[in-house]
């Protein structure tokens, strides 16, 4: 895992690199020894018309699953802070509030 000297804070929108190659974008909670702490992970994909869509990374879990979830750090490749109008996207797709600044035609 890229070792960050940066402290993280519990809700700062992060984007982490799986070694499988997939990307999430989640709400950090805490880092541990051997995990992370996140919430509500979610992918960027495709939506139905071609436009960027915020997806569910657990797609099959109840969304109250998806809180906390402990995410082995042997699975992590590297983590940084989400391009800023996407991190406003994910927060207003998190918290149902609209924020001004999100990416123009990004489905959630």
């Amino acid at each position: 895992m890229l070792v960050s000297t940066k402290t993280r804070k519990k809700g700062d929108v992060i984007s982490i690199k799986l070694s499988n190659g997939e990307e999430l974008i989640s709400s950090f909670v805490e880092e541990q020894d051997t995990h992370l702490l996140i919430d509500r992970p979610v992918v960027l994909q495709s939506g139905p018309k071609g436009t960027p869509a915020l997806m569910p990374f657990f797609m099959t879990a109840s969304p109250d699953a998806t809180r906390d979830i402990q995410l082995s750090k042997t699975h992590i490749v590297m983590i940084a802070d989400t391009d800023a109008p996407l991190a406003k996207q994910y927060t207003s797709a998190m918290s149902g509030i609209i924020q001004t600044g999100a990416i123009p035609g990004l489905q959630v």
